[in-house]
């Protein structure tokens, strides 16, 4: 079986490290010749077409024995000075290579292959003309339940910040908090832009309008102090309570007004 050179994958990888070439390359020379690897597949968001610079390489093997592979000694060939189980994947690995690389080995059966969850592929090997589940085209709009999750868990938290943060002067938990709000109204305007194009889980800033990367790049990052943890927590919380009220009912939700007030006074109390 050859060594990879096929068009399609060396245009898939082409946005990708140049010396992922080279480690894929590795791997079809650990599986080319061994006949229980029945079919070798790129997906994520290589399979996608949606790689870009930042980009890892995921691969799925198809295999007559998982157990055969799930060894780590068997991708020492990779350099790994890195390697984690990939949860809920018995023998699936991470591999993060000496070079910086970073590959994470899927490993299926022919039988799992019609119900497998990874239906955006390119095909490297294939020894039987497998065919992959057809891609589904998600374009299910906002999450409602969990919009609201996100915007009960920000009020939650708004009764926490002044007695656990402010009252102990606890400032790097402060920053911590800061971010957390921060994260909910990051989480928030994503939900309520569904369907979001495809795109790779990393690639944070596209899943964002320009306004939307705007506002969340102008709320200021805290010190370890006082005055910039409760700035900064101010402006997140306005933020939260202005755009992200906003967002939550445009896309048809119910912004919580008995319980914001609540705690509002309450914030009002604490001299906050």
């Amino acid at each position: 079986m050859p060594r990879v050179r096929c068009e399609d994958v060396s245009e898939a990888i082409a946005p990708l490290d140049p010396g992922y070439a080279d480690l894929l390359d590795r791997v079809v020379d650990v599986a080319a010749d061994d006949e229980r690897v029945r079919a070798m597949w790129l997906t994520g968001s290589v399979g996608r077409g949606v790689a870009d610079a930042g980009s890892d390489l995921d691969v799925v093997l198809t295999v007559t024995d998982p157990a055969a592979y799930g060894d780590p000694i068997t991708w020492a060939v990779l350099d790994p000075v890195i390697t984690t189980p990939i949860p809920g994947r018995p023998g699936c690995r991470a591999f993060t290579t000496r070079l910086g690389l970073r590959l994470d080995l899927l490993l299926e059966t022919p039988a799992d292959l019609p119900g497998s969850p990874y239906t955006h592929r390119v095909r490297v090997l294939d020894r039987d003309g497998l065919e992959p589940p057809a891609p589904v085209d998600d374009r299910r709009g906002p999450d409602l339940g969990r919009m609201q999750e996100l915007v009960t868990e920000f009020l939650r938290q708004s009764a926490i910040f002044p007695a656990a943060v402010v009252a102990r002067e606890d400032w790097l938990l402060g920053q911590v908090a800061v971010h957390n709000y921060q994260r909910l109204l990051y989480d928030l305007v994503v939900e309520s832009n569904r369907p979001l194009p495809s795109m790779g889980i990393k690639q944070w800033s596209r899943r964002l309008t320009p306004e939307q990367r705007d506002l969340l790049s102008a709320l200021p990052a805290p010190a370890a102090d006082r005055d910039s943890v409760v700035r900064a927590m101010a402006a997140a919380r306005e933020a939260l309570r202005t755009h992200g009220r906003a967002a939550l009912e445009a896309a048809g939700g119910v912004w919580p007004d008995d319980v914001d007030a609540a705690l509002a006074a309450y914030w009002e109390r604490q001299g906050l």
